[in-house]
């Protein structure tokens, strides 16, 4: 090799180019990417103010696992969950359980924590899996970045998209809105919101735009496979990032490292996931790992239990502060919103969020007794039919 060819070897191993670029293109999106496995210079869409932005949505051919579609089919979206800020770097990774029905590590131990009764109950709430969406879509506004993808909460605008369609007219056609020819181009209404000093956002409203053109069957060249794209470890490597040992085969009741330090934007997306979705996995982890023999007397004893435990919260409420309703909305708004829908409550009905907490409490709890008493009821029901 001449002298002038080790020199030009030499510069580019020397180069700031490659490692500029993936440094700004990591910094860019805010965070590390370990729930999802991207080929390289991936295009990344996000919502960057409250100014209202039209999409695309582009289908592309389902692979393997997708939850709502068979594979080869075309489909416009891709569901899964993670558990977030686990790991010493704090980070996401895909829920096996709910992802991909498989044993989850970081799922045993939630439900471990919750057969305790005294174990920390914010803990259980932030190792619950949250639901996210996947899509590739294109910025009509800026076109020029082709396809994107988009990696965002199901909460902060799925489930927006669900009801406007749920709701939409037959003669609407709103479930047309990612086909390729004569599809739909989303209009999304933007809300900023704040949490710990810092903005985010979410879409509030959705409005569907005939497409000034359709798109032929090369753009799906373009998409990503969503299903493909998902970062799903195996049990023993998840569970040793989860308890931070090397060794996967450690002691389960090992507790994890301290979830301190979570970042401003992690806290911020996590307000936007809201309260029933944890509720629900509670309930599903009760029939799952906490299988208990069902008896009258024992109903009424769980039951007498419960409304002991609720009485001792209630008087932890009291460290809340008197907030307004404008103030305390801000930083519990979903998650207040939508348990007080669980509970057909309004929550413009109540002046603070301590007192809309302590109605939806109650509220559940007359649920719950309802439910006992069909139980009981349907008990003798059948024993009298037996009788005779």
């Amino acid at each position: 090799m001449s002298k002038r060819s080790k020199k030009k070897e030499r510069r580019n191993k020397r180069s700031t180019v490659e490692a500029t670029r993936r440094r700004a293109e990591k910094h860019e999106t805010g965070f590390e990417i370990t729930s999802l496995e991207l080929p390289e210079n991936t295009p990344l869409f996000r919502l960057k103010s409250a100014k209202a932005v039209r999409l695309d949505i582009i289908p592309y051919v389902v692979g393997e696992g997708n939850p709502y579609a068979d594979k080869g089919e075309l489909h416009y979206e891709r569901t899964f969950f993670v558990h977030r800020s686990i790991g010493a770097n704090q980070s996401s990774y895909v829920c096996l359980r709910k992802t991909a029905n498989e044993k989850c590590p970081v799922c045993e131990h939630r439900a471990k924590l919750m057969r305790d009764p005294d174990a920390d109950e914010e803990l259980i709430k932030d190792l619950a899996p949250k639901e996210r969406q996947l899509f590739n879509v294109i910025d009509t506004a800026e076109r020029d970045k082709g396809v994107q993808l988009w990696d965002i909460s199901f909460h902060l605008f799925g489930k927006a998209l669900d009801a406007r369609i749920r709701n939409a007219d037959e003669d609407d056609d709103y479930e047309n809105f990612a086909e390729l020819e004569n599809g739909l181009t989303l209009k999304l209404g933007i809300e900023e919101r704040s949490f710990g000093g810092r903005a985010f956002y979410s879409v509030e409203t959705i409005d569907f735009k005939l497409r000034k053109e359709d798109y032929d069957e090369g753009v799906l060249d373009d998409v990503l496979c969503l299903d493909d794209i998902l970062k799903v470890l195996d049990y023993d490597e998840l569970k040793a990032i989860f308890l931070q040992t090397e060794d996967a085969d450690e002691d389960e009741e090992e507790k994890p490292k301290s979830r301190k330090g979570k970042s401003s934007k992690e806290k911020e997306e996590e307000e936007g996931e809201e309260e029933e979705e944890e509720e629900e996995e509670e309930e599903e982890f009760d029939d799952d790992f906490d299988k208990k023999e069902e008896g009258e007397e024992e109903e009424e004893e769980g039951e007498e239990e419960e409304e002991e435990e609720e009485e001792e919260e209630d008087s932890n409420l009291d460290d809340l502060t008197a907030k307004s309703k404008e103030e305390a909305f801000e930083e519990f708004d979903e998650e207040i919103t939508e348990r007080c829908e669980e509970v057909d409550l309004d929550p413009d009905d109540y002046d603070t969020w301590k007192d809309a907490e302590l109605a939806v409490r109650k509220a559940s709890t007359k649920k719950t007794s309802k439910k006992s008493s069909k139980k009981k009821s349907s008990k003798k029901t059948g024993a009298r039919k037996g009788g005779r």
